[in-house]
């Protein structure tokens, strides 16, 4: 396995790309901020017709110890072994119907000798959840499953994923990797502490939390946190977001405050929340926030045995928010874990998608910090 990664900052860059072997895929995570991106990703893949150019959009870029604004990153892999398939589907204008294209993009792939899918979409949150279960529903248990959300720098726009070379929305793409040679590990960690015990969603509507304990849930998180942050959710609310356990996550999951409804004293999350679903509200210490990505590069790390060639972290927009001019420490704690020449590249997403250490059942992240290694044995 070879990898060749570089921080692209200019056309003249791309002109003078030199890449000394045939890449089999090329990982774009680029800033909408950069200059004629369509023309940048668009020649690249000109420039290596034979290769599968693919990506994202990003709320800011990641390599080696760095947090770049404006860029893009590309990651060049040339497998030994390893095979490589992409598939894509479009995503529907229905919100209802994301379980079944989850279920029928899976059933449309090849599954015969599949390791590992690296999955990017530019989906909003409350949806990739459901496509993520169809996804699950059909994939053979063994196969794990990582990617993340596309992102951008503003609240307002488009993401967009990029799909052989092109700028796409309404997309969903899966790098599809086969063979036993293939090594892949992948973690995911928060670091967030908590208030108090947990208490039971005793009220809810799809992604709206209508009462915690019997409580209106609005009047049950300001009987937790500080009200004033929820005169500016899109700035401060990522400070509080809500851990979730329940029968779809025996692991407990982060999910983000999206906003609230007064009228209806609710809580409206980033992913569905049934009843009976068991939460925590959450707070922020940054020390513990980079420790948490510390800890879920450790694990994978831990693991002698594999090469961990090329590292791609994905972590949230939201917690960079949180980190501001600290995330770059939580980069520089992952990327320290593994060996001095494993390759490290990624970006900030809207969504992270991976499963635990040991789990290969994938799930939908919000203000977590995933890792994910590949090697060849």
């Amino acid at each position: 396995m070879k990898v060749f990664h570089h921080n692209i900052t200019s056309q003249a860059q791309i002109d003078a790309l030199s890449i000394d072997f045939e890449p089999d895929v090329i990982f774009l995570f680029a800033s909408l901020k950069y200059k004629d991106i369509h023309q940048a990703i668009n020649s690249l893949q000109i420039k290596y017709t034979h290769t599968l150019v693919i990506g994202g959009t990003t709320a800011g870029e990641i390599i080696d110890q760095d947090v770049m604004d404006g860029s893009i990153i590309l990651s060049a892999v040339k497998f030994s072994d390893t095979k490589v398939k992409l598939y894509g589907k479009d995503l529907p204008t229905d919100i209802h119907n994301y379980y079944d294209i989850g279920a029928s993009f899976v059933q449309d792939m090849d599954q015969e000798d599949l390791k590992h899918l690296f999955l990017i979409s530019d989906v909003q949150t409350l949806h990739a959840s459901n496509l993520l279960k169809g996804i699950n529903s059909q994939l053979k248990s063994h196969v794990s499953v990582t990617g993340g959300l596309a992102g951008r720098e503003s609240y307002i726009g488009t993401n967009y994923i990029i799909d052989k070379g092109q700028l796409k929305s309404n997309r969903v793409i899966a790098l599809a990797m086969y063979g036993s040679s293939l090594q892949v590990n992948y973690n995911a960690q928060g670091g967030w502490d908590s208030y108090g015990v947990e208490s039971l969603v005793t009220k809810s509507d799809k992604n709206h939390v209508l009462e915690i304990d019997g409580l209106p849930a609005l009047d049950f998180y300001k009987s937790v946190v500080d009200p004033n942050i929820l005169t500016d959710i899109n700035q401060y609310g990522f400070r509080h977001p809500i851990k979730i356990r329940n029968q779809e996550h025996s692991n407990p999951v982060i999910r983000a405050l999206l906003a609230i409804d007064e009228s209806k004293k609710s809580l409206i999350m980033a992913e569905e929340i049934p009843e009976g679903s068991y939460v925590r509200i959450m707070k922020a210490n940054v020390d513990r926030l980079i420790i948490g990505a510390e800890n879920a590069a450790k694990a994978i790390a831990q693991k002698k045995d594999y090469g961990h060639e090329l590292a791609i972290l994905i972590s949230c927009a939201g917690r960079r928010k949180v980190l501001g001019n600290l995330a770059k420490e939580e980069v520089e704690a992952v990327v320290q874990q593994f060996p001095s020449t494993t390759k490290s590249v990624g970006f900030y997403s809207y969504g992270e998608i991976s499963p635990f250490v040991e789990n290969p059942k994938t799930s939908l992240h919000n203000l977590t910090m995933c890792v994910t290694t590949f090697s060849e044995s």
